[in-house]
């Protein structure tokens, strides 16, 4: 299969790269279920928080070497930081991290009992269900 001509090749939203986007934000999220600062990380990688910071929000462009070393630091296979890829390139949206929802399942995962776990997600549910307050139907 030949490869595509460059006038058939996707251009990427006001020089944004989503490849680059979508593998930093994979990066972010393993180094906060992992507990890892942006100091530690970036002490690891040999760079200041300053230019972590701008490569989680996708302000830069992660080098591939840096992406090796990241995968060692984080303990993950390369491979982790694509995977998803195909499908996120076919939405038009960027997926945000979340945080909050990123903190919450690194608290959950660290929970021994798996009753409590099932629990947890029980009432997650039902808030997520429930109706909120102020907002009319």
């Amino acid at each position: 299969m030949p490869c595509p001509q460059p006038s058939e090749m996707p251009v990427p939203d006001e020089g944004v790269d989503r490849v680059n986007v979508h593998v930093c934000q994979r990066m972010k999220a393993k180094r906060i279920l992992r507990d890892m600062s942006q100091e530690r990380l970036a002490k690891a990688l040999g760079i200041s928080y300053q230019q972590l910071q701008r490569y989680e929000s996708g302000k830069s462009r992660l080098p591939c070497s840096m992406l090796y070393d990241a995968a060692l630091a984080l303990d993950v296979p390369v491979t982790y930081f694509f995977e998803g890829i195909l499908a996120d390139r076919a939405t038009s949206a960027e997926p945000r991290l979340d945080k909050v929802a990123l903190l919450a399942v690194r608290n959950i995962q660290s929970l021994p009992d798996g009753d409590v776990r099932h629990s947890l997600l029980s009432l997650i549910a039902d808030l997520a269900r429930a109706p909120r307050a102020g907002k009319r139907s």
